[in-house]
């Protein structure tokens, strides 16, 4: 009865999505015409689109069941059995685009308890890899069967460590950065400028940095994500003018880095952002982008870049202040030669030695906002 009152819910929900999407369909449609008539903006329909894209993304996101081999399947409840554990419904659930969950329902062969814990164990020897126990689940097992549900270890764990200054000594810092380690087994590592310095910077910085760790915690796609806050950004700045009449507008700079933990692939978003550097052993390879800054186009221009990481290897994502202090043209260069000497494995003092090396270009005194975040993936798995 439970089940089937679930699956009514879920149904009524994905109708109540498929209704709105269709509405704002039918809005920006409907503001396409009257821009068309020069009666209205074209923006505003471009942002109707985007809603319903992003509602219609929100619809295909569901669940997968696997299925799991009987032998498997029977060599785990013998290991339970022997702690003491009867396991049944076991199943293997694979979220959209995300890691796997072990779903079963579990209790005690007899009148006894057991804690949840002790599932762990077998799982491991039956299943070939680590899991660990959802904060949702029941702490004990005892004679009633309950379900609990088990989340797969990542493959690979990030550690991150940040570096910043001001210009001028001044309270604001026009950098801002996030860092959101997803349940799907995603970590989303994004840097904003805002453009020059000071308080202002900060503040369009600190929005567009907020407005993107919204969208992706509501699960929003990178891309549709940036493609929304741009068109969001660009309305902010309509009817905003300058002293002699032109059109005023303060572009923010976006450097965004999604590293899948399981695969160790990394996916590279610039728009106007300085370049990223990846530190393996031996070299240090480079990543540029040639982009505009949000809030400049209403079509976001992105460039993207996908790369292998292995164990040991480190991310290192700075703003343009890093890369002002240094003489000469060939900068990245520079920069990369620098990264590449730096013989630190801890992320918090690799950056500050970058930050170091940097200010020691420019007789420590910074040219502009300074920000630099390293991102380190360390192997989890036995080897």
């Amino acid at each position: 009865m439970g089940e089937n009152v679930q699956d009514y819910v879920m149904a009524y929900s994905f109708t109540k999505l498929e209704e709105t999407a269709r509405t704002f369909r039918r809005l920006g449609e409907a503001y396409d015409n009257v821009a068309d008539a020069n009666l209205g903006q074209p923006g505003i329909s471009k942002q109707l689109f985007l809603v319903a894209d992003v509602l219609e993304e929100c619809m295909t996101m569901h669940l997968q069941t696997e299925e799991i081999d009987r032998e498997c399947v029977r060599d785990f409840s013998r290991r339970c059995f022997m702690c003491g554990i009867r396991v049944r419904n076991v199943k293997c659930i694979r979220k959209n685009r995300g890691k796997k969950e072990l779903v079963m329902q579990a209790r005690t062969v007899g009148r006894n308890c057991i804690s949840a814990k002790k599932l762990l164990a077998p799982i491991r020897a039956a299943f070939g890899c680590g899991y660990y126990t959802q904060d949702s689940n029941r702490l004990i097992i005892n004679e009633e069967y309950h379900q609990y549900i088990f989340a797969q270890e990542d493959h690979f764990r990030i550690l991150s460590g940040v570096a910043r200054r001001q210009k001028d000594s001044s309270r604001f810092n026009g950098d801002n950065f996030m860092i959101s380690h997803l349940d799907c087994g995603k970590t989303i590592v994004a840097l904003a400028d805002g453009m020059g310095s000071g308080r202002r910077a900060f503040i369009e910085s600190r929005m567009v940095i907020e407005l993107m760790e919204n969208c992706i915690d509501a699960g929003f796609e990178e891309r549709a994500a940036l493609d929304l806050i741009n068109a969001a950004y660009m309305a902010g700045q309509q009817g905003q003018r300058t002293e002699d009449g032109q059109a005023c507008t303060h572009p923010v700079t976006m450097d965004m880095s999604v590293i899948d933990c399981q695969s160790g692939m990394l996916h590279c978003i610039k728009l106007g952002a300085a370049a990223t550097f990846i530190k393996r052993d031996t070299c240090v390879e480079i990543i540029k982008s040639t982009t505009l800054p949000l809030g400049v186009l209403e079509k976001v221009d992105y460039d993207c870049a996908t790369k292998k990481l292995y164990d040991g290897d480190y991310v290192v994502m700075i703003s343009d202040g890093i890369l002002d202090n240094l003489p000469g043209i060939h900068k990245e260069e520079q920069m990369a030669e620098i990264i590449n000497n730096i013989d630190i494995k801890n992320p918090d003092a690799m950056a500050e030695e970058i930050m170091s090396s940097s200010l020691s270009c420019n007789h420590m005194k910074p040219s502009d906002d300074m920000t630099v975040m390293v991102l380190g993936l360390f192997d989890t798995y036995d080897k």
